[in-house]
């Protein structure tokens, strides 16, 4: 009995033990497993699979991508001077890790990595400024011819030089001077001494006789040439009185854009106890700044005297005429020699043409500019797009995330073609507008 039961004291410790040795082995294979997945192990194990690289937001108003300039990939592949890109200069993207990525970051990295600078078409359009040169505003001093031309129709107008009477060859004269005046010049016709006769009798109605038969206005042939046929050679010479009233003709039309100039046709002195040359003075010195010119027909040399001190007191020029082709070249050359300005106003029609002209080389600028930048803009969402293939070429990205990428790729190309549009809309229109400025300068002159 005793045997037995020290036998069955055993059996339990045996037991006991065995319970003891398993629960230190279980803990112990326990610790072990806490010891391999420690909380640093696990931290270490994240950080390997995130690694995802931070790219700034994609700018999305034109300003902020021209601003932005090229990305950090393109910039070396710029150093390197390549010339058009191929597949392969997009290598970088096989290690992009877009498997942690948005399609939005992968659209950022590829932006950041491969935008194109777009200073290079941007500037010049963006600057561009229309230059007229020598057709600006500054350089315009167009003016218009206002004249009075004044005829003395006294007797001795009816005396022949060369089988041909003065008045007769006064007239013509004229008659040829009118219709070889610039399209917009201003004329009035003015006769003096041409009624009554020479005789002492007629003394006072003569020398009061001094009428405006062509009233300011523009050249109209059938109406001059009229005017020209109601008078004939008569009286005496109230000059002083004529001049003094061509100046008043000159001043209904006068303006900061004309030239004021009388033309004095006599073959004689005044002969009505006026002051011819004071009132030429007068006219010269005043708010009109007249020129006073005399044609001298057929005159001795006291006549000439004193018709040249008119031209002179009167800022003009003199001439002595002799025969029908003195008289038509002296005319049309004195009116050229006086107002060498005005010569530019006879170009006036071509000078038009030549701003219109320059207009049309202006606007092909503009049209070149704006090409250049649009072509810019495809040449970059082309680039882009080859980053997004190496990446569906691995089988890093799938079709949808591909399709995707693009439209945000070419919503990018969409807004600088529209930027681009508006600059080139916005450059035509300041090409334009200072056309129509020069023009508007030209006629207000």
């Amino acid at each position: 009995m005793k045997k037995l039961v020290l036998s069955a004291m055993a059996s339990l410790l045996i037991i006991i033990a065995g319970c003891n040795s398993g629960e230190k082995s279980i803990k112990d294979i326990e610790g072990s497993a806490e010891e391999i997945n420690s909380p640093e192990d696990k931290e270490v194990g994240a950080e390997e699979t995130k690694s995802v690289p931070e790219f700034p937001p994609a700018p999305t108003e034109a300003s902020d991508i021209i601003s932005l300039g090229a990305g950090e990939k393109m910039k070396e592949i710029q150093a390197a001077a390549k010339g058009k890109l191929t597949i392969e200069d997009f290598a970088a993207m096989k290690d992009l890790p877009v498997e942690n990525m948005t399609v939005e970051e992968i659209y950022n990295g590829i932006v950041d990595w491969y935008a194109m600078d777009y200073s290079s078409v941007h500037d010049p359009l963006v600057n561009f400024e229309p230059d007229y040169g020598e057709y600006g505003i500054d350089k315009q001093e167009m003016k218009q011819l206002n004249i009075s031309v004044l005829i003395d129709a006294s007797g001795s107008m009816k005396a022949y030089v060369g089988g041909e009477q003065m008045m007769a060859l006064a007239k013509d004269a004229v008659k040829r001077f009118g219709a070889g005046l610039p399209e917009e010049s201003i004329v009035s016709l003015r006769v003096y001494g041409h009624e009554g006769t020479g005789s002492s009798a007629d003394k006072a109605m003569s020398c009061a006789s001094n009428e405006l038969l062509y009233s300011p206005d523009f050249y109209e042939e059938k109406s001059f040439n009229e005017a020209l046929s109601k008078f004939d050679a008569a009286g005496w010479t109230p000059l002083a009185a004529a001049i003094k009233a061509g100046g008043e003709d000159l001043r209904v039309k006068a303006s900061a854009k004309t030239q004021n100039m009388i033309f004095v046709i006599s073959d004689g002195v005044e002969t009505c106890g006026g002051n011819p040359v004071e009132e030429a003075k007068k006219l010269a010195a005043s708010d009109l700044n007249v020129e006073v010119n005399v044609l001298g027909f057929n005159l001795d040399s006291e006549g000439q005297k004193q018709l040249k001190k008119v031209a002179e007191e009167g800022n003009g020029k003199y001439a002595n005429v002799k025969s029908r082709v003195d008289f038509q070249k002296t005319f049309q050359s004195m009116l050229a020699e006086a107002n060498a300005v005005v010569r530019e106003l006879n170009q006036k029609a071509v000078h038009g043409i030549k701003i219109n002209n320059h207009t049309i080389r202006l606007n092909d600028q503009v049209l070149k500019l704006h090409s250049s930048f649009f072509d810019f803009a495809a040449e970059e969402n082309s680039n882009l797009r080859m980053a997004v293939k190496v990446l569906r070429d691995e089988d890093l990205i799938d079709n949808e995330t591909q399709f995707a990428l693009s439209d945000l790729i070419d919503e990018r190309r969409k807004t600088m073609r529209e930027y681009g549009e508006s600059i080139k809309k916005e450059k035509l229109e300041l090409i334009e507008n200072t056309r129509k400025e020069i023009f508007e300068a030209l006629h207000a002159q």
